[in-house]
């Protein structure tokens, strides 16, 4: 089976910023509004596997999603996580980190015990985003960029 983040119908309707080497996609499970992953456009599986090129545009890019996802949900918080192994709840084999989104009280910060046991596996989140909301969601976060342009690009 073909890696997911890999497959181009998938990358069209989630993605909402990239460049030459990394993509910003909204989660299809969000666990809370903003919920967006950062993926190597490149299939890799493990963080040393990127090439020093990456690695130094990781942060620069990584900075430009936060700020998207932060002005769509409304906050400056945030949680930035990976995943890695099957173990750690990983469930997709190619490297990608969470960008979660925080406010005060939320659900997270409620239930953070139950928030990470059910975050290991797909199969426990109760939401998909249908293929409208996603189109929406995605069109939302693509207007934040292109309206935040400027700043997005002094990061």
């Amino acid at each position: 089976m073909e890696c997911p983040f890999c497959q181009s119908t998938i990358l069209k309707k989630e993605s909402f910023y990239e460049d030459d080497f990394f993509r910003a996609i909204y989660n299809l499970r969000p666990v809370v509004k903003g919920h967006c992953l950062v993926i190597p456009k490149r299939h890799i599986e493990e963080l040393y596997q990127l090439k020093e090129n990456e690695r130094k545009d990781f942060i620069y890019f990584s900075n430009k999603a936060i700020f998207i996802a932060e002005k769509y949900s409304e906050t400056n918080e945030f949680d930035f996580l990976l995943q890695k192994g099957e173990n750690a709840g990983q469930s997709i084999k190619h490297l990608h980190f969470h960008i979660i989104p925080r406010k005060k009280n939320d659900i997270l910060k409620v239930a953070k015990k139950e928030f990470l046991k059910t975050f290991q596996k797909e199969e426990n989140s109760d939401k998909v985003v249908s293929e409208q909301e996603m189109t929406k969601i995605v069109s939302e976060l693509k207007s934040i960029a292109e309206k935040h342009r400027l700043q997005i690009n002094e990061l």
